[in-house]
Formats: structure tokens, C-alpha cells, sequence
């Protein structure tokens, strides 16, 4: 049994900051075998922000795989949004926004969806460029045998929940290519509602990790498991007080 821990939209800047230690702990009490963050790790993406998030993975309990969200580029410094919008990530978490890793049985493959603008009012809403859409089937296939497992800020295939909400753009291409791929999950945030959304491959939206950002639902992370073959199973973990707990069960396969 292979287990992902998967958290989202910590925004620090606009967190809990009494909850860091019980989830870096609940965390550590399942031994997961990676750990995906599914963007949004600050809230403005300031200097101080992006040092508390490098702070935070360092502390975790696995090889991580993180890929910024919309919050993760300037919003008001417009130059830099437009000629450089991930130089501040690169600066304190990673060369990289959409890293790799390999182990016994499973890749785990990190997708940068934040555009810089869009055609359209809403700037947060993502898209996959046909550039990192090639990049990510040539990972697909280099990762030869294992479990694949995409990691990826923005929901490609939209819940019930999310009436109105703009889709990414190239989202149902990207999709239809890790369909016929066999990616056997996609773990995204942005919607600060956890729920699983059927379909090939399964999407799994994580809520609201840390930030107090939560619309009226508890902070949470999801345990992803997954066995050699079949769907993953997912179970949602859940802050009350300044503990974690599971979820009422949802019947949560997420086929």
C-alpha cells in the first residue's frame, strides 16, 4: 500500500499558526511515502510567506512534491506577474514548479496550472499550456510501470459545488491525455472544499490545510492510499480544535 499525504491552500500569511505542529504530527502518525501540496502555500506571496512555507516542508515527514497556486505569484506587482511570476518560488521553494518524485511503485508528478492572466475576468482560474502538457506525458512516460499520480493546483473537472467557476483552460485535454495514459488520480485544491469527483482519471480537491480561509467547512488534508491496481481511497482528516480527526466517511473511493 502505497499513502500520499495531500494538503492545499496552507496560505501562510493568513493561517492558523496553532495547527502547524498537530498536522506536521497527525502527518507523520500515518507514514506516508510522499507528501503533495497542491499550491496556494501563501497568501500574497510576499517575502515572509514564502519563508514560513520553506520552513514548513523542511519539517515534513516525506519527499515532497509542491506546485504553486494562484496565490503563489504577485497579484499587485504587475511587472513581475507579467515578465517573471515565479521568481519569488524559485527564490525560497524550488527551481522548479513542477517537480518529480520517483519511488517503488508510484511517480508522483507535479502540473503548474496558474496563468499569469487569462481572456477572461478571472485571473485565478489556471490553465495547462500545450508545452507543460507535453512535458507531463513525457514524465507520464518515463515513470514506465508505477502508479501515477498528478499534482496539480487547479480542479480540471469542476464538483457540483463549484457552479459558475471558470475552468481551467486546456483542462479537458489534459485530462482526456492522462485518461488514455492510466493516471490513476489528480490531486488539486483551489476550491477550499475537499471532495472527490469521479471520472478518468479521478480528481481528489483537497480543502483548506491551515489557512483560516476555510468558507465556513474545517481545515483538513486528505490520505491518499493506493494498491496495485483499483481506484485510490481516500480518507479526509479534519481540524477540531487543535486536533485532527477523521471525517464522517462519504463513501470516499474516489472511481
Amino acid at each position: 500500500m502505497i499513502r500520499i499525504a495531500h494538503l492545499s491552500d496552507i496560505h501562510f500569511g493568513a493561517h492558523l499558526p496553532a495547527l502547524v505542529g498537530p498536522l506536521i504530527e497527525d502527518i507523520a502518525s500515518f507514514a506516508p511515502d510522499a507528501i503533495a501540496i497542491s499550491g496556494d502555500l501563501t497568501q500574497r506571496a510576499r517575502q515572509l510567506e514564502f519563508e514560513a512555507a520553506a520552513a514548513f516542508i523542511a519539517t515534513l515527514p516525506a519527499p515532497v512534491v509542491a506546485v504553486p497556486g494562484n496565490h503563489d505569484i504577485p497579484a499587485r506587482a504587475l511587472f513581475e506577474r507579467m515578465f517573471d511570476p515565479r521568481r519569488r518560488w524559485r527564490r525560497f521553494i524550488s527551481q522548479t514548479t513542477e517537480p518529480v518524485v520517483m519511488l517503488p511503485g508510484l511517480a508522483l508528478i507535479g502540473l503548474d496550472t496558474v496563468r499569469r492572466a487569462q481572456p477572461h475576468l478571472d485571473w485565478s482560474a489556471g490553465g495547462v499550456s500545450a508545452a507543460r502538457l507535453a512535458r507531463l506525458a513525457s514524465r507520464i512516460e518515463a515513470a514506465g510501470e508505477r502508479r501515477v499520480v498528478v499534482v496539480a493546483h487547479h480542479p480540471l473537472r469542476h464538483p457540483p459545488m463549484a457552479p459558475g467557476r471558470a475552468r481551467p483552460l486546456g483542462a479537458g485535454a489534459a485530462l482526456a491525455m492522462m485518461g488514455r495514459a492510466g493516471v490513476c488520480a489528480v490531486l488539486s485544491g483551489h476550491l477550499h472544499r475537499s471532495a472527490p469527483i469521479p471520472g478518468s482519471p479521478p480528481v481528489v480537491i483537497c480543502g483548506s490545510t491551515l489557512s483560516h480561509r476555510v468558507q465556513g467547512v474545517p481545515n483538513g488534508w486528505t490520505l491518499i492510499e493506493l494498491d496495485e491496481d483499483g481506484p485510490p481511497l481516500v480518507r479526509q482528516r479534519i481540524a477540531e480544535g487543535l486536533t485532527w480527526r477523521d471525517a464522517a466517511p462519504t463513501g470516499s473511493e474516489a472511481a
